[in-house]
C-alpha cells in the first residue's frame, strides 16, 4: 500500500503588478517502511497481534522448561540439588515459572488473538487505539525480558535465604515486573474500548461473537485484578527502597505479597477467554450457530466475577488468627463459596456446550481445534475440582464436628491439602488449559491471522503431546498432594512430612514427562507458526506486497 499527498498544482503568487504562478511541487510520496523498521513503526493491529502470538509461545516455552527443571529437582525431591546449587536458585525459577507462564505467556496470547481476531469479528478496521495497543505490546515485551533478565541475575521476587539475592537485582526484578502489569493494563484497556465502541450499529454486547463476549467479561476482571497486582508491588518497591528494607516480614515478602495472582480464585481469572474460544471452535465444528447464547453469556459473567481474587491475599492477614477470629471465618467462607461457584459455573458450560452438540444433529468435522478445545474444557473442569478439594476441608468442617470418629479418615486425607501440591496441580490445570485454548484459536483463525491455515498433520501430533502431556503434569501434582508433598519444593522443612516418599517420586517422574510433553507439543506449534509466517512472506515478498 502507497501513501500519497500531493501539493496543489499551482498558487498565484503577487508580485508588484503582476501576478505569476508559483513553483510547482512535486507530488510527495510516502512509503511505509519494511523489514524491522516497520514492524517497530507499525499500527496495524493484525502485524501486532502477530507480535503477541509469537513472543507469548515463546515465553510460554521458556515458563515449560523452568517447569522442566523444577520437575527434575522434584523427581528426587530430599536427594539434594540436582539442578540448583541451593534452595534460593529454586526459589527463584519457582517464583519465575509462575510469572512467566501468566504474565508472559497466557495473558498476552490472549490479548494478541483479540487484538488481531476482535476487529474483523466486529467488522471494525481497526482497534480503538492502534498505536496504543503497539505501545503496549512494546511496554509488555520490555518489561518482559528485564524481567527473566533480573531473576537470573540473582534477583527474583525476594529470597527465600537472608542475603541470598543481590538487592538491586531483587529491585529491578520488581520494578520490571510492573512494567509488565502496565502494559497489559494499557493492552487490556484497548481491547476492552474495541468491544464497546466498534461493534456496528445495532449489535449490542450480547449479539457479540462468544470470543469478544468473553474478553469483554476477562478484560473487565483484568482492569481490576491488575491495577492491584501493581499496588502490591508499589509496596514491595518502597519496602525494598525504605530505611527497614523487608519490614513485612521475611526476604520473600515480594513474592508473598503477589502469590495471590498464581492461586484460585485469581487463576481462573486469566483463563476465561478460554469460554469463548471452545464455544466458538465447537459449534463451528458442527457446522452450526450457538443456541441460547443468553445463558452462556451470563455463565461467562458468572465465572469472572466468582474468579476475581485480589481480595484473596493472606499475607497481609493478622498474623495471629484468634486476634480477629472474624476476619478469618469471612475470608475461609468467601474463599469455599468462590471456589464452589467456579465449579458449577463449569459444570453450567459444559451442559450448555453439550445441549448445543446435541441440537446440531451431525457429527463434528474432527480437526486440531476441535480436539484442543475439547481438551482445554476438560483441564479447567480439573482444575475446578481440584479447587473444590482444597476448600473440602472447610466446607464440610461440620461434619468432623457432628462425629469426628465416624469421619476421621476422609477427613485426615484432606489435611493441609491447602498448602499441598494440590495447589500448583490446580494452578497447572487451568493455566494449560487456558493455553490450548489459546493454540486452538490459534489454529481457528490461522488463514485470517496469519495468512494460511496451520499444518493438519502437524497440528494433530501436537494436540497429542499437549493434552496428554497437560493430563501427566497437573494429575501428578494433585495426587501428590494427598502424600503432603509440599506446594513448595525449596522448603526443606516441609519434605520430611511426605507419606511414601517413593511412591511420591514416582508421581513426579510421570509429572516430569508430562512437562516435557507439554514444552515438545509447543515447540511444534511455534515451528508450525513460523512455517506459515515464512512461507506467506515469501509468497507476499514474489507478489510484491506487504507483510
Amino acid at each position: 500500500m502507497t501513501l500519497t499527498e500531493t501539493r496543489p498544482q499551482t498558487q498565484e503568487v503577487a508580485t508588484g503588478d503582476h501576478s505569476q504562478p508559483a513553483i510547482q511541487s512535486p507530488a510527495v510520496q510516502w512509503t511505509p517502511p519494511t523489514g524491522l523498521a516497520g514492524i517497530l513503526s507499525t499500527g496495524d493491529h493484525r502485524v501486532v497481534g502477530r507480535l503477541y502470538v509469537v513472543f507469548s509461545l515463546l515465553l510460554s516455552g521458556l515458563a515449560l522448561v523452568l517447569g522442566v527443571l523444577i520437575g527434575i529437582e522434584k523427581a528426587d525431591i530430599d536427594g539434594g540439588f540436582a539442578v540448583f546449587g541451593n534452595a534460593n536458585e529454586l526459589f527463584q525459577v519457582f517464583g519465575l515459572y509462575r510469572t512467566t507462564l501468566i504474565l508472559c505467556g497466557l495473558v498476552p496470547l490472549f490479548l494478541g488473538l483479540a487484538v488481531a481476531m476482535a476487529p474483523h469479528q466486529l467488522g471494525a478496521s481497526s482497534v480503538a487505539y492502534p498505536r496504543a495497543a503497539a505501545a503496549a505490546f512494546w511496554t509488555w515485551l520490555v518489561g518482559a525480558i528485564t524481567h527473566i533478565a533480573a531473576t537470573f541475575a540473582y534477583g527474583g521476587l525476594g529470597s527465600h535465604q537472608a542475603g541470598a539475592a543481590r538487592e538491586q537485582s531483587v529491585e529491578l526484578t520488581v520494578l520490571s515486573l510492573g512494567v509488565i502489569g502496565l502494559g497489559l493494563l494499557m493492552g487490556t484497556g484497548v481491547v476492552f474500548a474495541t468491544l464497546v465502541t466498534q461493534r456496528p450499529a445495532g449489535m449490542d454486547l450480547l449479539q457479540m461473537p462468544a470470543f469478544c463476549w468473553s474478553m469483554l467479561v476477562a478484560c473487565g476482571v483484568w482492569l481490576f485484578s491488575i491495577p492491584v497486582l501493581l499496588a502490591n508491588l508499589v509496596i514491595s518497591w518502597v519496602d525494598l527502597r525504605g530505611a527497614d528494607a523487608m519490614r513485612f516480614g521475611a526476604g520473600d515478602a515480594p513474592f508473598e505479597q503477589v502469590a495471590w495472582a498464581f492461586d484460585a480464585p485469581q487463576v481462573f481469572a486469566w483463563t476465561i477467554p478460554l469460554l469463548g474460544i471452545a464455544a466458538e471452535v465447537l459449534t463451528t465444528a458442527r457446522g452450526r450457530r450457538p443456541k441460547m447464547f443468553e445463558p452462556m453469556a451470563f455463565i461467562v459473567g458468572a465465572f469472572g466475577f466468582f474468579s476475581f481474587g485480589a481480595w484473596a491475599q493472606g499475607f497481609f492477614d493478622s498474623a495471629d488468627p484468634a486476634a480477629d477470629d472474624a476476619h478469618v471465618v469471612t475470608g475461609e467462607a468467601l474463599f469455599t463459596v468462590f471456589a464452589l461457584a467456579i465449579a458449577l459455573a463449569v459444570l453450567a458450560y459444559g451442559g450448555w456446550l453439550a445441549f448445543n452438540a446435541a441440537s446440531a444433529g451431525q457429527r463434528p468435522e474432527i480437526t486440531p481445534q476441535f480436539v484442543l478445545a475439547v481438551a482445554s474444557g476438560g483441564l479447567l473442569t480439573a482444575a475446578a475440582a481440584s479447587g473444590v478439594l482444597r476448600v473440602a476441608e472447610p466446607a464440610l468442617g461440620v461434619l468432623r464436628e457432628a462425629d469426628g470418629d465416624i469421619w476421621r479418615g476422609f477427613f485426615d486425607a484432606m489435611d493441609d491439602l491447602g498448602e499441598s501440591s494440590l495447589v500448583t496441580g490446580l494452578m497447572n490445570f487451568a493455566l494449560l488449559g487456558g493455553l490450548l485454548a489459546a493454540v486452538a484459536g490459534l489454529y481457528h483463525w490461522a488463514p485470517r491471522l496469519l495468512g494460511r491455515p496451520l499444518s493438519a498433520p502437524l497440528g494433530f501430533l501436537s494436540v497429542l503431546a499437549l493434552a496428554g502431556g497437560s493430563i501427566l503434569y497437573g494429575l501428578t501434582d494433585v495426587l501428590a498432594g494427598f502424600f503432603d508433598q509440599p506446594e513448595r519444593p525449596y522448603e526443606a522443612a516441609d519434605l520430611g512430612a511426605i507419606d511414601s516418599l517413593g511412591f511420591v517420586e514416582v508421581l513426579n517422574v510421570i509429572g516430569l514427562v508430562g512437562a516435557i510433553a507439554v514444552l515438545g507439543g509447543l515447540t511444534l506449534v511455534a515451528l508450525n507458526v513460523a512455517f506459515v509466517l515464512s512461507s506467506s512472506e515469501k509468497a507476499d515478498n514474489s507478489q510484491g506486497g506487504e507483510i
